[in-house]
């Protein structure tokens, strides 16, 4: 369908066409697109910044499931009551000062009524030279009131939450950068600000959720109409128009949002992009394993299902095929074991309240039993066997033996009756979804509901799950095997370390893989209750644990702190005291940095900083208290210390980019280079301050080295 954009008395609006004003004009986004981001003296700053805006809040960057109505009204001149503590913008009527903006809200209207609130604002601040984008959500809360006369109360009320998704110093970014700050802003504002959704602002509007809005930052032709049709959001997106995580939220999208009759034109979409090019099986793929990465369940409502019926018909065409589902779903499962290593269902998830991630696991492992069924030699050793074969056929029996391991493991686990937690209940969600009684998060002998307790894991296993299982099993005789069954994935927030308690986090979130013998002796026990193995192999392998070395980093000998709301390296200690860490993605920091300089040269292991790819990267608290960075090389020898650059009670000066908070430069502290062969470092104190910088995010006055 076809949408106009219009406006009229200083107000854009989009509507459907029978519902424009005849008074109303035409804007010209195309123009709008061909002035955007020239700071040149061709135009003046007012008019950039409009632009700009406009440009980015294009039609044809949104897609509104019908019948849905996309609005967006422009107030030249705005006072919002505006307070902000600690990077959380409060409510209304804890504001004490107000502010007056330029804004643009994005509404989403129903067929027949206008939205009560915006969605999505942009704040243009002229005279401190900031732009805010800001988000709403209508939650559960209370108003106070009067009644009698001198006597406060308070009585439930839905009031639309506020939420500052990011700023824009326009004072920081360079000329062609600010049309890409607003897209990545509004892009988070709808998708969530992080992958892992622990606080409200890291978790998804709930109209994205719900498969009513999406917008997309790269999908842009300039036209004035939005997308209502998901298949051919989807079809737009496989095109070559999208990449990485808008990729996978097109997809997603199109899952959430098509119709129970359209889900099968979205397997068919992917099918025809898998057989058209050379690499579109592996770009399907990864597609689909980015998906799942970047996916909220919360609300849980029909995405697993829909998923995983979307899986079964690839696998059931010739264009993606059997061999390469399972080897997504096995990558799906792995991952999620790992996870659940980390972040169990007892201490974390509200103690088990919000639980979709084992639901997930349920969902994927009987679907990966069903293909590898139709398929036994996917799991199961032939004759003959390369070495390739032979490892490929390990891993997807790893991912069979761990996801049973889990699912038997949290069978008969009392949970509510949907999956929760605190913070959603909060949110006003329409039907189906429903409120769980508030007393089942908080005491777990409320909840009704026992998990997966008609489906006991005996009776899906099917004979060749069971014999892929055995050999799964077997496989512990491997020390990588064994080392996995107490592999786990945590996250951190390295560059936070500063901030103050309750303050918004959106500093890198670094992942690390460790590993744990106590939890591996955990999983022994538990394989032995289940009757999966005998005592004679459980007391082998646990003497091979016993004995085994673990390269790595002790968590133990770490400072740990734990931060409210936020993910640390504190949670290893909650799950048990022995944790390793072996390795921490590092690309993103070592790609946002300008690690090439002088003094660093002499530094072998950083000539080439791919050689950090791979590493690890930990808090060290020195003798006097201060915070540093540690940055050991892929084969885990350390090699770089770093600071903030700051003294006790200095602020560390943080600059967001594309939604993340960045720590403008890092001092070097010491670097250890080798001397006497590889297996051998020295550390080497750095006497001048040296400074490693962040790319293109220091402006007049900031320079390399001090």
């Amino acid at each position: 369908m076809q949408r106009g954009s219009k406006q009229r008395a200083g107000m854009i609006i989009f509507r459907a066409g029978t519902r424009v004003n005849d008074q109303a004009r035409v804007i010209g986004w195309q123009d709008a697109a061909r002035r955007a981001n020239r700071y040149d003296g061709s135009m003046s700053c007012a008019d950039a910044v409009q632009n700009n805006v406009e440009l980015s809040l294009g039609a044809s960057h949104f897609f509104v499931r019908e019948p849905g109505t996309l609005r967006m009204e422009h107030a030249r001149d705005e006072e919002v009551a505006w307070e902000t503590f600690r990077g959380h913008l409060l409510d209304a009527a804890h504001c004490i000062g107000r502010r007056r903006f330029r804004a643009w809200h994005v509404f989403v209207d129903d067929e027949d009524t206008h939205a009560p609130a915006p969605l999505v604002s942009v704040y243009w601040d002229r005279e401190a030279g900031r732009i805010a984008i800001v988000r709403r959500i209508l939650t559960h809360g209370f108003e106070a009131y009067e009644d009698p006369p001198g006597v406060i109360l308070s009585r439930p009320v839905r009031k639309w939450l506020r939420e500052l998704v990011g700023t824009i110093d326009l004072a920081t970014i360079g000329p062609g950068e600010l049309a890409g700050e607003l897209r990545t802003g509004l892009f988070l504002a709808v998708i969530g600000v992080s992958r892992l959704p622990i606080t409200s602002l890291e978790s998804p509007l709930p109209s994205f959720s719900l498969g009513l809005l999406a917008y997309f930052p790269s999908l842009d032709f300039g036209g004035e109409s939005w997308w209502t049709d998901p298949v051919a959001l989807l079809r737009a997106a496989l095109s070559g128009r999208l990449a990485g995580v808008e990729l996978a939220k097109a997809l997603e999208t199109a899952l959430r949002a098509a119709a129970d009759q359209e889900q099968p034109q979205i397997a068919q979409a992917l099918a025809d992009h898998a057989a058209a090019t050379e690499d579109g099986l592996r770009r399907v793929c990864e597609m689909l394993r980015a998906t799942f990465r970047y996916v909220s369940l919360s609300p849980y409502g029909s995405f697993v299902d829909r998923l995983i019926a979307l899986l079964a018909a690839l696998a059931d065409g010739d264009a993606v095929g059997t061999a390469a589902v399972t080897d997504s779903i096995s990558t799906m499962l792995r991952q999620l074991c790992r996870h659940l290593t980390a972040f169990d269902l007892a201490t974390f998830h509200n103690s088990g309240a919000n639980y979709p991630d084992a639901l997930f696991l349920d969902a994927l492992l009987k679907q990966f039993m069903r293909l590898v069924a139709s398929q036994p030699s996917l799991l199961i050793d032939e004759p003959g066997d390369s070495e390739a074969e032979q490892r490929a056929r390990r891993i997807r029996r790893r991912a069979l033996r761990q996801a049973c391991l889990l699912r038997q493991h949290y069978e008969r686990l009392r949970v509510p009756d949907a999956p929760t937690s605190q913070g959603e209940l909060l949110r006003v969600l329409p039907e189906p979804l429903v409120r769980v009684p508030e007393e089942q998060i908080a005491q777990a002998s409320k909840r009704r509901r026992v998990l997966f307790a008609d489906e006991p894991l005996d009776g899906l296993l099917t004979p060749v799950a069971r014999q892929s299982l055995q050999a799964g099993l077997a496989d512990l005789d491997q020390a990588t095997e064994l080392l996995e069954l107490g592999r786990a994935y945590f996250l951190d927030r390295p560059l936070g370390v500063l901030k103050q308690p309750g303050e918004v986090d959106r500093t890198p979130l670094v992942s690390h893989t460790a590993v744990s013998r106590t939890v591996v002796k955990r999983r022994l026990a538990e394989l032995l209750a289940n009757g999966w193995i005998a005592p004679p192999q459980h007391d082998r392998w646990r003497d091979t644990i016993d004995a085994l070395p673990i390269a790595g980093v002790p968590v133990a000998e770490l400072t740990c702190v734990e931060r409210p709301g936020v993910v640390s390296l504190a949670d290893t200690l909650k799950v048990a005291p022995d944790f390793v860490l072996q390795r921490s993605r590092l690309d993103e920091l070592v790609a946002c940095y300008d690690w090439t300089i002088d003094t660093l040269n002499a530094c072998d292991v950083l000539a080439s900083i791919e050689c950090l790819r791979g590493g690890l990267l930990v808090h060290h608290v020195t003798d006097g208290g201060l915070p540093t960075l540690r940055i050991y090389d892929s084969q885990l020898r350390l090699r770089l210390e770093l600071d903030f650059g700051h003294e006790p009670g200095d602020t560390v000066r943080y600059v967001e980019r594309d939604g993340v908070e960045w720590v403008d430069r890092l001092r070097v502290r010491a670097v250890w280079e080798e001397n006497g062969g590889p297996e051998l470092v020295e550390r080497r104190q750095i006497d001048v301050e040296r400074w490693i910088v962040l790319r293109g995010a220091l402006r007049e006055g900031a320079g390399r080295s001090t």
